[in-house]
């Protein structure tokens, strides 16, 4: 069983979120409504709960979590549900993508520019290894 939602939490946590802080930060979004308490916070960090959050609260955990609300969505069909998203993003970029959906449009368009510069690179370095040019490693 994957406890994805819960290492979510307890990464937070480990990066100096309180449940306090988390708890005040879901009243932020949420109000009382949308709000989840530090105990629950506590809860999940340890998988302690049977039940997942409900779709009201996911507002306040994405901003908690610093991830979309699609994410946290996956997260709860994986944990409780054992259903994972069917995309097809390789695990070695989920660090990559979870990063990005906190930035602004601006810099989603330089790391693009980044990522396809790179390729460019690999295929030209590629292009010279198989004899296409002169390739000259020093």
């Amino acid at each position: 069983m994957t406890d994805v939602f819960s290492a979510a939490v307890r990464r937070r946590n480990n990066e100096g979120m309180t449940f306090g802080r988390m708890e005040a930060l879901t009243w932020d979004v949420g109000g009382k409504e949308g709000s989840r308490s530090s105990a629950w916070w506590n809860n999940m960090a340890r998988y302690d709960m049977e039940t997942p959050p409900a779709p009201k609260y996911f507002p306040g955990i994405a901003a908690v979590l610093q991830v979309s609300q699609r994410r946290v969505s996956e997260m709860v069909a994986e944990q409780w549900y054992h259903v994972k998203p069917d995309d097809r993003l390789p695990r070695g970029l989920e660090p990559l993508v979870s990063a990005a959906e906190t930035l602004n449009p601006e810099d989603v368009e330089r790391l693009t520019d980044m990522a396809r510069h790179l390729l460019e690179i690999r295929r030209e370095l590629r292009g010279l290894q198989g004899g296409e040019g002169h390739y000259d490693p020093d």
